[in-house]
This record gives structure tokens, sequence and C-alpha cells, in this order.
């Protein structure tokens, strides 16, 4: 019976959904962090409005967070992309910390912004942690980037957009293993009204529906 419904979560907006793109019924969601491409690092330091405005001009928008809900924990209400216990070493999330120089940072794309995010970036290519794959196909939900998503949940503050997934430095509060779930981790404490903030480890994935 599972089997059934995943096919047809899949299969239902077949010919609305790019070959790009995975069918969750009601929207599509991007198999890979932006850009998207298999074998390609994904984006770093990005802002919510990067994530929006790259987005539009795939004909695409930022993914909503009960959208990157349903993708992380399917049917089965997986905590971890990949099933219900954590797996050392499946994800991108077991890199050692770097300190960030947060000033540097917000000057990115400029040169010395970009040099300490050259410095601080640990992702890998899109692909390569092969087991950090939903069983419907979504890579790297819980590692490599954090991901912006538009905010559809209750949080403690009130900013637009929160981050979801775990980066490849950990998760954050240094949350891992069977106590904690990756699917519902979120920082929801990133300053940004407009989704202007900017932080070394963010990324996004885009959406259509």
């Amino acid at each position: 019976m599972l089997f059934l419904f995943v096919f047809f979560m899949q299969t239902a907006r077949a010919d609305s959904c790019p070959p790009d793109m995975l069918d969750f019924g009601h929207f599509c969601m991007d198999r890979f962090e932006a850009p998207n491409q298999e074998g390609i690092k994904p984006f770093v330091a990005q802002t919510a409005t990067d994530g929006e405005e790259w987005c539009r001009s795939k004909s695409k928008r930022l993914c909503k967070e009960n959208e990157w809900l349903w993708a992380c924990e399917g049917v089965e209400k997986r905590k971890y992309p990949y099933g219900p216990n954590y797996l050392p070493g499946g994800c991108n999330d077991q890199k050692i910390w770097r300190s960030p120089n947060w000033s540097l940072i917000q000057q990115y794309p400029g040169q010395a912004g970009t040099r300490e995010v050259v410095r601080l970036d640990q992702a890998e290519h899109a692909g390569a942690f092969f087991e950090c794959t939903t069983p419907e196909g979504v890579y790297d939900l819980g590692g490599n980037v954090s991901e912006w998503v538009e905010r559809t949940e209750p949080h403690t503050s009130q900013f637009k957009h929160v981050m979801m997934g775990c980066y490849w430095s950990g998760c954050y509060a240094g949350h891992r293993g069977k106590e904690f779930s990756i699917c519902r981790g979120a920082n929801a404490g990133h300053p940004g009204i407009r989704g202007e903030f900017r932080t070394y480890e963010a990324g996004f994935r885009c959406c259509r529906g």
C-alpha cells in the first residue's frame, strides 16, 4: 500500500514537473540543492532573497517550510531523511566547525567576503553522499548546506524565512542522534524581516506548484 501511495505521489503530476524535480502531488521539488545539478557543489552564503530571486529566474520558487517537512518525513514521518535512525557519515554533517568572521561574511560577494566564505565552505558536490537520500529521491536534506524556506509553521521568531536541515558541521545546537529529528529541526533565529541576512552555510532548493 505504501509503495502505491509513493508511486502516485511521484507520478500524479508528471506532466507538470520538470525532469530535474520530483513530484509530490501538490508541489514539485528539486532533487538537489541549488543549482540542482548532480556533481556540482551547492550555492553557499545565500540570503533567502537570493534564493527567491534565483528560483524565480528558473520559473520556480523558494520551497515552503511545510513542503520541506513533507519531503523529509514522507508518509512514514521519518526523523531523518533516510529513515528512523541517525546514520553516522550518511550525510555531510560531521566536518570540523570553523569559527566565522561575521563582519567579513556580510561583505560577500566582495573579495574579502568571498575569501572568508571559501575558507569556511565544506560543502560537497551534489550526490556525493548517496545514503543522504529520501526513499523518494531527494538528496541532502540532512546535511551539506542548510536551506532557506518560507516559514509556514509557528516559531519563537516571526521572520518570513527559516533555515531547515543540518549543514556540513552538524545540526544547530549540536543536536544529533536518536533524541533529535533532523526533519523537524529548524533555525528561526537569524534576523532579516525581508530575508536579507547572510550566513556562510546557507543555501536553498526550489519548488514549484
